[in-house]
């Protein structure tokens, strides 16, 4: 009976565990860059560096960099969902993992991992 028990406690403890390592796409309250989305931006503007064969190519647009905001406002997992090659994929990753961190994202009042997309503008 006590080893009964024991698993079940255990097999919650697992699950519990699986459970708060989810990501999600929403969240009660969404995570957001500490200052605002403009202070955001204003990183991204005085950090970015533009690629010299996209400044050669005159290349312009937009790279959609998805990222995991972690519990404790770090981001992680940063990849390009939508490129424009040239070197401006490549950037748009640095800037996202040399931002300073989020404020996380709340669910039932707990932080939790949220999945964020965010756009980076290329422009000469």
């Amino acid at each position: 009976m006590a080893k009964s028990i024991f698993l079940l406690f255990f097999s919650f403890f697992l699950f519990s565990s699986a459970y708060s390592q989810d990501v999600l796409k929403s969240a009660e309250q969404m995570p957001e860059p500490v200052g605002g989305l403009k202070a955001f931006y204003d990183y991204i503007s005085a950090n970015l560096k533009y690629p010299e064969d996209a400044k050669a190519k005159k290349i312009e647009g937009r790279v959609h960099v998805t990222f995991i905001v972690e519990a404790d406002g770090s981001l992680s997992n940063v990849q390009v969902s939508k490129g424009l090659g040239s070197g401006c994929d490549e950037e748009a990753i640095r800037l996202i993992k040399s931002a300073p961190k989020w404020s996380a994202g709340k669910q039932g009042g707990s932080p939790v991992r949220v999945e964020v997309t965010r756009p980076i503008t290329f422009k000469l």
